[in-house]
């Protein structure tokens, strides 16, 4: 019916702002009149979904979209959403509320004419037409919701969110002034290869607490089920003279985490500090053994 009317004296433009669609309204049912009330906002619809499927895909084949791509989809999310406020706002500025048989309508006042002329009452019109665009409106805020909650910027948003409501054991915390192997085993390269103006070196001191429930002397060569290793590594300053001064020292947990002090071992502040009273108890009921750093055969 509808391709009928447009045969019959129908019209079809597409401007920059606005489209002109004119037909035979009376030729169409009440179905295909609310067909071509959602045909703007379903299409739509169906590109952005199209988007978030291509955004989809490209996370799951290249691991990090482009960035420019997941603020367009975003534009296109809230543009869906809004489109019938947009659409309604230019028509009434063109003056396109008012029925005529040459010149188009708009969407949100096909109805009401189309009830107005069946029925000689349009209310039940602009209730359908409201209640269409409303749930337009829900199902545009819904897809974005989603899109910004797991897609957009890589789902940072739902990172967030698992933050603010998670338990406090869910997460990985790291420790105060903690450093990963990476960044250790880099401060120790350069420390080795640091020299002073007056022929200092950096040495580097491995000290090795081993915690068992038991101490006995002549089986700590062979491996103990059950034992816990805290490890204190120093880099301190070798002057010719033989004096060793502190530089940095880390402290190796037996979780595996590797945290800086930043006291230094012989200030009264480290003394009394938390880590020197755990450590010296370690001291006093553990296996104190210093590691040998091997040379190169070369």
């Amino acid at each position: 019916n509808l391709l009928s009317s447009y045969l019959c004296g129908g019209r079809f433009g597409l401007g920059a702002h606005t489209v002109d669609l004119v037909y035979q309204g009376s030729l169409l049912s009440t179905l295909e009149e609310v067909l071509l009330v959602l045909l703007g906002p379903l299409t739509l619809s169906g590109a952005v979904l199209l988007l978030l499927l291509i955004r989809w895909g490209c996370q799951l084949a290249f691991g990090s979209p482009p960035s420019f791509l997941s603020k367009f989809i975003m534009a296109a999310a809230v543009w869906t959403a809004l489109d019938p406020l947009a659409v309604f706002t230019v028509d009434a500025v063109l003056g396109r509320l008012s029925y005529s048989a040459d010149d188009p309508l708009a969407d949100a006042a096909k109805l009401y004419w189309h009830f107005y002329r069946t029925e000689q009452s349009g209310t039940a019109g602009i209730i359908i037409t409201l209640f269409l665009y409303g749930v337009h409106f829900v199902l545009s805020v819904t897809i974005l919701y989603i899109y910004i909650l797991r897609l957009h910027n890589d789902g940072r948003l739902l990172d967030i969110y698992h933050r603010l409501h998670s338990a406090e054991g869910a997460f990985f915390i790291p420790h105060d002034m903690e450093v990963s192997n990476q960044q250790l085993n880099y401060i120790l390269k350069k420390a080795e290869q640091w020299r002073g103006f007056n022929g200092e070196r950096r040495k580097v001191a491995v000290y090795d607490y081993i915690w068992t429930e038991e101490e006995p002397a002549a089986r700590l060569a062979q491996p103990v089920r059950g034992c816990e290793t805290s490890t204190h590594l120093s880099i301190y300053n070798l002057h010719l003279s033989g004096l060793r001064q502190h530089y940095r020292h880390f402290l190796r947990q037996p979780d595996g985490s590797i945290i800086e002090v930043m006291e230094k071992c012989d200030s009264p502040d480290f003394q009394r500090s938390e880590v020197h009273v755990e450590h010296e108890k370690m001291r006093n009921v553990k296996h104190l053994r210093e590691r040998k750093r091997r040379r190169a055969v070369w």
